[in-house]
């Protein structure tokens, strides 16, 4: 489990997480095409300055990437951050190399201290930006 007051984030959410149709894999077995990958990630909200980072903002780049989620720094807030994972699998889809400004909320919620009761979903906000520089591709021709 991560972090403060023992609340578990979406990224332990995840990990925990069992899947029936698919097996979690590494990065570079889930996007092969991707060369290098900088994700830029802004922060605001409630619990930011203490989450050890200096301000709002963390840089992410190959090989020290997150994992599908970005982890929410509220203290009081439980299975929170932002999916990472959608915004890529979706900018390879389309071949994208630059997504910048897209805002999401943060996906949990403030709760009791044991996580029984909820008070209100979490109000933090993550301003994400992703760079993507793809692997050249060998083209062959192939005759029949």
């Amino acid at each position: 489990m991560s972090r403060r007051n023992d609340r578990m984030k979406a990224s332990d959410v995840f990990r925990e997480k069992e899947f029936i149709f698919t097996r979690k894999v590494s990065f570079d077995e889930a996007f092969p095409e991707i060369e290098k990958i900088v994700i830029e990630v802004e922060e605001r909200g409630d619990g930011v300055n203490l989450s050890g980072f200096c301000d709002s903002r963390r840089i992410y780049k190959n090989p020290n990437l997150p994992g599908e989620y970005i982890d929410c720094s509220n203290p009081l807030c439980y299975s929170g951050g932002v999916r990472i994972g959608s915004i890529i699998h979706e900018m390879v889809r389309a071949r994208s190399t630059e997504r910048v400004g897209s805002t999401s909320f943060c996906q949990g919620y403030e709760g009791s201290p044991k996580g029984r009761r909820r008070y209100r979903k979490c109000t933090n906000s993550f301003k994400v930006k992703v760079s993507i520089t793809y692997k050249e591709k060998a083209f062959t021709k192939t005759s029949n």
